[in-house]
């Protein structure tokens, strides 16, 4: 008999935290699942580990040598044989009631392909608020990676076919990818309760500093959503590169870079676009962040709050309006006045 959930689980060197969170699988009070783990060339006590555990419902997979947890996840994906498979990290906590809650929820929403959760960080207790609605997640998938990897279950039927897999030429970004992969073919969830414990540690993947062929790797997934997301309105190529400077940019804008980006947004807004998401949102969005460009690029001072206004994008509020009035004035004396001293 099929299981209704298929588990997958990548260990490397975990010992330390591998029995707790194998244990928080075999725990859940949904039990109709089985549980695949792929020993990555453990040189610790982590197959040892897995072996303590008797329970027909593990499928012990042992690799003699390190290939990395994206190829061992895209074998998985090839053995699952559950209509739903559940990600698991060999590091994190899930929540007893996880499998249960998301099961029913893709049971009761067909046209749902994946259901995260919202998390919180085991060494601080503190929820990270993830946005937990279908439009609101592939708006914000513009600009950050709005599900925490392993606490999400899949539709099983979208890698049926076998043309969707996670990419090994973007690790460690391959859940970003996956999600730009996904983001046309159905929706996205994330259920409002914390359903896994994420621990941060010294060699968690996600936190190690990134070489620039990652960094690249990152932009091109990046500039390849915003395409994808900004399809129906056929942006140029230098339209995609200011979009992504207005998402990305870790520096203030200049006059230019404002006025150009504003008048982008104003041609974006005019071409009434077919978006993934309503449009409305979407323009919202744009005119959020474009204001918030003017308020951290006072450095030019009035300029600032001048296309802040011009655009017509609408009626922006006005506390904030007379604090960017405010904060450009100071900081444009302040140039004036460095400029003499």
């Amino acid at each position: 008999m099929m299981p209704a959930i298929s588990v997958l689980m990548t260990v490397y060197n975990s010992q330390q935290y591998l029995h707790e969170s194998i244990n928080s699988i075999l725990s859940q009070s949904f039990s109709d699942f089985e549980f695949l783990i792929f020993n990555d060339g453990s040189t610790d006590g982590s197959k040892e580990i897995i072996e303590s555990f008797n329970d027909p419902r593990i499928k012990f997979f042992d690799f003699s040598y390190n290939q990395g947890y994206v190829p061992l996840l895209n074998i998985g994906l090839e053995k699952t044989r559950g209509k739903y498979i559940a990600r698991m990290d060999s590091d994190d906590i899930a929540h007893p009631d996880r499998f249960q809650k998301q099961y029913a929820f893709l049971e009761n929403n067909t046209e749902y392909i994946v259901c995260g959760s919202r998390f919180d960080l085991v060494s601080v207790n503190r929820m990270v608020p993830l946005p937990v609605d279908n439009d609101d997640i592939k708006l914000k998938l513009l600009y950050i990676t709005p599900f925490c990897h392993p606490s999400v279950m899949f539709r099983a039927s979208i890698f049926r076919s076998g043309s969707i897999r996670y990419s090994l030429h973007h690790m460690p970004f391959e859940d970003h990818e996956l999600w730009v992969q996904l983001s046309h073919l159905g929706k996205f969830k994330n259920l409002p309760e914390v359903l896994l414990h994420y621990r941060i540690h010294d060699n968690n993947i996600s936190l190690r500093e990134r070489t620039e062929d990652q960094k690249r790797l990152k932009y091109e997934t990046q500039i390849k959503y915003i395409n994808k997301f900004f399809s129906s309105i056929n942006l140029t190529h230098s339209d995609t590169l200011m979009m992504h400077q207005l998402l990305f940019k870790d520096s203030d804008f200049s006059f230019q870079e404002l006025n150009l980006t504003g008048g982008l947004i104003r041609n974006i807004m005019d071409k009434h676009g077919d978006y993934i998401v309503p449009a409305k949102m979407v323009h919202n969005f744009l005119i959020y962040m474009y204001f918030y460009r003017c308020t951290t690029s006072t450095a030019i001072g009035l300029q600032s709050f001048v296309l802040a206004n011009q655009f017509g994008f609408g009626k922006i509020p006005v506390v904030r309006n007379i604090r960017l009035f405010i904060k450009s004035i100071f900081k444009y004396k302040t140039k004036r006045m460095s400029e003499y001293a």
